[in-house]
């Protein structure tokens, strides 16, 4: 309403400064007399409100569009109405709309191909590293071959990070809710980084019940556990000697623990760890952190419906925890 009386309180005063003065001219000349001005005024005031009602009935849901503007994708295909004006504005938002959708299009039509190259490309990278991985078998035990083996190792972990942050978009389509041991999960993780663990001296401690299964997808859980037991060994080298794994439960969650005896978050960046890209004080300080693996967990963990907890304290570790409903 109140954009439609500025728009309109401008021809609302020009049409009524018209009128007065017509009337005094003719009230001067005697051409008309007082009650015959009176009555002039009153049909006109009737004339022109009956106009402003019905300007304002056709425009109503143009004002309504300009006052409370549009919220939503969808708002942009109302109806606003017969009135020239709302005809013409509808044309102009339908075409922008459709501008939209094909611009939407074109943009993910790129960014499928190029998701579509990544993992082909990614899984061509697997192939010689796996290859190079059973040719070091010959030459094993010697100082070289730890150190080729190292670097596969890093290379192939980087390789994994890129194949499931691609899958994030797609995530929907790419997991299986079935019952999962939890036990075994972290035992085979266990077992798959022991030569991470010998490399940094962590000795692995896992408290967890061989009974207790969770409902979760079985990949994408792997993923995020090996990635947060992986970031324990790293920020403990040279700090602790233990990383625990152990669960626990309550009448609504089953709680898997993660806790290390490391370097430790400091408090204004542990508020950012699950954001994309961010390293923080300790990534800078190792070098070698993409700032993606925690962002992927939470991710995944949102996804599946988990919760996942972080708490810190510098130079004594880190607990990260992940609370699977019952």
């Amino acid at each position: 309403m109140k954009i439609f009386l500025k728009e309109y309180k401008g021809y609302i005063f020009i049409y009524y400064l018209g009128l007065i003065i017509t009337l005094l001219y003719c009230n001067m000349m005697n051409f008309i007399g007082l009650s015959e001005i009176m009555y002039i005024v009153l049909f006109n005031t009737f004339i022109i409100g009956c106009f402003i009602v019905y300007k304002y009935i056709t425009i109503k849901k143009v004002c309504n569009v300009f006052e409370n503007g549009i919220n939503s994708l969808d708002e942009s295909l109302l109806d606003l109405g017969d009135s020239f004006l709302g005809q013409n504005i509808s044309i102009i938002l339908n075409q922008q709309y459709e501008l939209y959708v094909r611009n939407i299009q074109e943009y993910k039509k790129t960014h499928d191909e190029h998701l579509t190259f990544i993992n082909h490309w990614i899984h061509q990278m697997k192939t010689p590293i796996s290859v190079i991985t059973l040719q070091l078998q010959d030459y094993e035990g010697e100082e070289f071959a730890s150190d080729i083996q190292e670097e596969l190792d890093k290379l192939n972990k980087g390789l994994n990070m890129a194949i499931y942050f691609s899958r994030l978009d797609e995530f929907q389509k790419d997991f299986i809710v079935e019952k999962v041991n939890l036990h075994n999960e972290i035992v085979d993780i266990v077992n798959k980084e022991r030569r991470f663990f010998i490399k940094n001296r962590i000795i692995p401690r896992v408290d967890v019940d061989k009974s207790v299964e969770v409902y979760t997808d079985a990949k994408w859980i792997k993923f995020v556990i090996e990635q947060v037991i992986i970031n324990g060994i790293k920020y403990s080298k040279n700090y602790g000697k233990y990383l625990t794994i152990k669960s626990d439960e309550d009448n609504e969650y089953i709680k898997l623990y993660i806790i290390d005896e490391g370097i430790g978050i400091s408090n204004k960046d542990i508020r950012r760890v699950f954001e994309p890209f961010f390293t923080g004080e300790n990534g800078r300080k190792y070098g070698e952190s993409t700032g993606m693996g925690l962002y992927i967990v939470k991710s995944a963990c949102d996804n599946l419906g988990h919760k996942i907890e972080i708490k810190s304290e510098i130079n004594k570790g880190t607990m990260i925890s992940i609370l699977f409903k019952k």
